[in-house]
């Protein structure tokens, strides 16, 4: 027991110690989204919606979700140019450094699934990429519903596919202008598939209103929901109250919540707070 103790006290020290590590190559995912590959064991043991706290040298540190976890002892990031810090780190080149801290919070758990339904929005589909290796590693059963806007923005939409064949399962890719898949947002193809399949579990991440109105529809079919959340993080530990959900800390408590408890919070899907801290609408 006590060595069990000293391992988990060390591990829990490297992951907060900054690691410069390189990037070894990069692949285009959407119009916007590109993934970044580097070699770390500590985020290649990543469990799915754990995140890094990622350094752009001389610029920030923001967090991102582990996409890809390999068994080479490779990672990846999936980076949506949306400001000055994504957009330097979406350009950074093969061999130039990035730091790394973590992998942080929260993961999905899988323990018990037999039918298991993923609806992913827009980016927010990040964490949700390597749950649908785990799963079909696994040998459970899944059905993927895809959301994004526009076509060029279906983020891991091969991925699932690729997943969803070793289970026997199906993805549905869903756009809003209709251009390709079926026409509407993903939290309405899921509501009529909830309809007419059962489900023992719903994983989801993408904007906070989705997510709530999939943890609603959870509470109304009776299927627990896992719901990935954003939230602005400036250390990534739970010291700086930035990610403040409620009585919550969103990187230490998530970013992974189960539906029951998101939804007796006032702040869920309501308001969240800027970078000064202040609570701000969503």
């Amino acid at each position: 027991m006590w060595g069990k103790m000293q391992s988990e006290a060390v591990e829990g020290t490297i992951i907060h110690k900054p690691r410069i590590v390189r990037i070894e190559k990069s692949s285009v995912e959407t119009a916007s989204i590109k993934s970044i590959f580097f070699r770390d064991k500590l985020s290649s043991k990543a469990e799915p919606g754990q995140f890094l706290m990622i350094w752009i040298p001389g610029l920030d540190e923001i967090p991102m979700s582990v996409s890809y976890t390999l068994e080479d002892g490779s990672a990846a990031i999936s980076v949506k140019m949306v400001g000055r810090a994504t957009n330097t780190l979406y350009f950074r080149r093969t061999g130039q450094p990035i730091g790394i801290r973590g992998p942080y919070g929260e993961g999905y758990k899988i323990k018990g699934s037999k039918r298991a339904l993923i609806i992913s929005g827009g980016a927010g589909g990040a964490p949700l990429g390597p749950l649908s290796d785990l799963l079909a590693k696994n040998g459970h059963y899944f059905k993927a519903i895809v959301g994004a806007k526009v076509t060029g923005e279906l983020l891991f939409l091969e991925r699932y596919r690729i997943n969803a064949a070793a289970v026997e399962g199906d993805v549905t890719p869903v756009t809003e202008d209709g251009a390709y898949g079926v026409k509407g947002v993903a939290s309405e193809v899921a509501e009529t598939e909830l309809k007419k399949s059962d489900y023992d579990i719903i994983y989801t991440c993408g904007p906070e209103l989705m997510i709530k109105k999939i943890v609603d529809l959870g509470s109304e079919y009776s299927v627990p929901v896992q719901a990935s959340l954003e939230r602005i993080m400036k250390c990534g530990m739970g010291i700086c109250g930035s990610c403040a959900l409620d009585s919550y800390r969103v990187c230490k408590d998530g970013p992974v919540f189960h539906g029951e408890t998101l939804k007796d919070l006032k702040d869920f899907g309501v308001a969240t707070r800027d970078h000064s801290g202040k609570r701000v609408p969503l």
